[in-house]
């Protein structure tokens, strides 16, 4: 779906240690656990249509999950309970071995509040959830970045700094990642030389519920900017932009994310390779040097593929003046009425259940052509597939 950016602000003021192995067709394992019959079946089939696509072309794949929102505590991997989203790591990465993937993303809001309505929760009810999610991870020898949601601070109990010190330090400590980390370890990028690709992970709540900081910005504005000539960069992190990407209908207010519109235009103007400029998403207009935080791209060498979010539930793409705004749906729940025009929600189409289908996306860039596709794995299949220039 294609917006001008006129068009595009008139509706915003209206609104390998570990390997995957195949012991038979219908029998694959990691880490020694066996994958049920129906998550076999829609990891094969996946395979086969990225497989398809793929050719004998380059490409960069990782295999992305969001909003898992699992307030089960631990995980037993001797005998997994399917029914706990949290238990879908394993497909994740079973995805990522059977596809040669370059690393994992997670985009956030595993869900350490648990107490969904009550006030912060007591520590010893969030620690169990956290130590199941990094036990599932912890023996992934492939690069694993995680982007901050929402629900990941136990309701201010848990800290940006102890969430970047469990998941993206804890979780690749001693695997030899070179992984490009900020001091509290919530945003950063990583690097794959050999296919010229970046990739910037960012916390949508290291500034409050929903909130950039200005020291986040300046980072994000720097990377850009030192991206080598003919390199290819993405971005990910939790909270969607532009809102009207995925809001649910009952709270269409213009923004969810503090300096949401600062953030638009660095990414705009590092994928236009800009400066300054006379109109901005913002009214004044942003330059290259606002509330603080200035960036320059008129210099700039590398191409911007998209960003990619999760915290909607949705799964919707727009592209804004020829850049790319991604959400994907991942596996929280979606009120009917909630579901905005323009946004899909195969989960009740389908009526997903947990304990019988997945919500993984295999995302495969071919830098050569300038071509992402979207590969869903699980409930949507090709249907909820996506395909997209840069």
């Amino acid at each position: 779906m294609k917006f001008s950016r006129r068009t595009f602000l008139g509706m915003t003021a209206a609104t390998a240690a570990a390997r995957l192995h195949a012991a038979s067709d219908s029998a694959l394992t990691v880490d020694g656990i066996p994958l049920p019959d129906w998550a076999v079946a829609a990891i094969q089939d996946g395979v086969a249509r990225y497989r398809s696509w793929k050719g004998t072309d380059e490409t960069v794949a990782f295999p992305l999950i969001t909003d898992i929102h699992s307030h089960a505590p631990g995980f037993n991997a001797a005998a997994p309970n399917w029914g706990d989203s949290k238990s879908h790591v394993i497909f994740q990465r079973a995805i990522a071995h059977a596809t040669g993937s370059d690393f994992l993303a997670n985009l956030g809001d595993m869900d350490f509040d648990v107490n969904i309505l009550g006030s912060a929760p007591e520590w010893d009810k969030v620690q169990p959830v956290i130590d199941g999610f990094v036990k599932v991870y912890e023996k992934e020898p492939l690069p694993t970045l995680f982007s901050m949601g929402n629900h990941d601070h136990a309701r201010g109990r848990y800290t940006s700094k102890q969430f970047g010190d469990t998941f993206n330090r804890g979780v690749n400590k001693g695997k030899g990642h070179d992984i490009v980390l900020s001091e509290c370890g919530t945003w950063g990028y990583y690097d794959i030389p050999a296919k010229k690709f970046r990739m910037v992970f960012l916390n949508t709540s290291d500034e409050g519920y929903g909130g950039m900081s200005r020291g986040q910005l300046q980072f994000l504005a720097d990377t850009f900017r030192a991206a080598p000539e003919g390199w290819h960069v993405a971005v990910m992190q939790h909270i969607q932009a532009p809102h009207i990407l995925g809001c649910w209908r009952r709270f269409l207010e213009p923004s969810s994310m503090k300096r949401e519109m600062v953030f638009m235009q660095i990414v705009d103007d590092f994928a236009h390779h800009r400066g300054d400029l006379v109109q901005g998403f913002h009214n004044p207009p942003i330059t290259g040097e606002y509330d603080k935080i200035k960036w320059d791209f008129s210099n700039a060498k590398a191409s911007f593929v998209g960003a990619f979010f999760g915290h909607t539930h949705l799964e919707r793409h727009m592209n804004i003046d020829g850049v790319n705004w991604t959400t994907r749906p991942g596996y929280g729940t979606t009120p009917r009425d909630c579901i905005v025009m323009g946004a899909r929600c195969p989960k009740i189409e389908l009526k997903f259940n947990r304990s019988r289908d997945m919500m993984i996306d295999l995302v495969s860039v071919k830098p050569s052509k300038r071509v992402v596709h979207v590969f869903r794995f699980g409930c949507g299949g090709p249907k909820s597939e996506l395909e997209f220039t840069y």
